[in-house]
């Protein structure tokens, strides 16, 4: 297997909206699941009927949804796990895998006696019953996510033409001077002012706007024009180059010498352009 490959971003799960639709999914197909087919003869694991029985065999979903919550949540927190490589993925998931087994043997086993036959017991069925409710919750989410950069990327489409020039208003609404939008760089925000970075002659240029960031980020919503940091935004038709560094990103803007920083509540924005 190519080591690249594991190096890759495993973005599916980055998105907390994702890892809660994830746990979501699996919690309501394991129970509808598990009651309807009643795999590996469940049902006769113990001898209750009725609604005591719909209460256990859901209580195997739920078990999942909630080890899922704490690996998800304050667990990856814990860590640091803001974002996965598909190889820190495949070890998180083998973990969760294991703290599910280890789960089932203090709810439905017993630890104190051969632990070790219970816990292969219990990891074997572990294994086999959330590999579809899991897989399925993945193709769900990785389904959802292409709609929505298609949708993103139609949104694109004839904004920002390169002929048009951008009007930059000052917090009074009065327009202060025009940008090309395809020579258009870096805002920067500097006190009450935002430094606007642009190419003119071939030469890089600069003007300072009385305005705040929150107004140019309303202003270039659905744009290429994004906010990547708390001081910075980017015109993504000229990053030349993005560097990931640990768990930051840096990008590097046509004719700017400094790198720029990527906040990690806006690096998924940017995840596409490292592929």
């Amino acid at each position: 297997m190519n080591p690249d490959f594991l190096n890759k971003p495993f973005a599916l799960l980055d998105n907390k909206k994702d890892r809660y639709l994830l746990i979501l999914i699996v919690l309501v197909f394991s129970i509808f699941f598990i009651n309807t087919f009643k795999p590996w003869n469940i049902g006769r694991w113990h001898s209750d009927l009725g609604f005591v029985k719909f209460l256990r065999l859901s209580s195997y979903g739920i078990v999942v949804a909630l080890v899922f919550l704490f690996t998800q949540f304050p667990l990856r927190k814990l860590f640091r796990q803001a974002q996965f490589k598909i190889k820190t993925y495949a070890l998180w998931f083998f973990i969760e895998i294991l703290l599910i087994s280890l789960v089932y043997i203090f709810l439905y086993g017993n630890p104190l006696g051969n632990f070790m036959n219970d816990f292969l017991f219990s990891l074997k069925y572990t294994i086999l019953g959330i590999c579809i409710p899991y897989s399925f919750a993945l193709l769900i989410i990785y389904y959802k996510n292409q709609r929505a950069q298609i949708a993103h990327l139609q949104t694109q489409i004839g904004k920002l033409p390169e002929k048009n020039l951008i009007a930059f208003k000052d917090d009074n609404g009065k327009v202060r001077f025009s940008v090309l939008a395809k020579d258009l760089l870096v805002l920067e925000s500097t006190d009450n002012y935002v430094s606007v970075l642009y190419i003119l002659e071939g030469k890089l240029q600069r003007e300072l706007l009385r305005n705040t960031m929150k107004n140019m980020e309303e202003s270039f919503k659905d744009s290429s024009v994004v906010r990547c940091h708390r001081s910075y935004m980017v015109n993504t038709l000229n990053v030349e180059f993005v560097k990931k560094a640990g768990k930051k990103l840096l990008l590097k803007v046509r004719l700017i010498d400094n790198t720029i920083p990527v906040s990690e509540k806006y690096t998924s924005r940017f995840l596409d352009l490292l592929s």
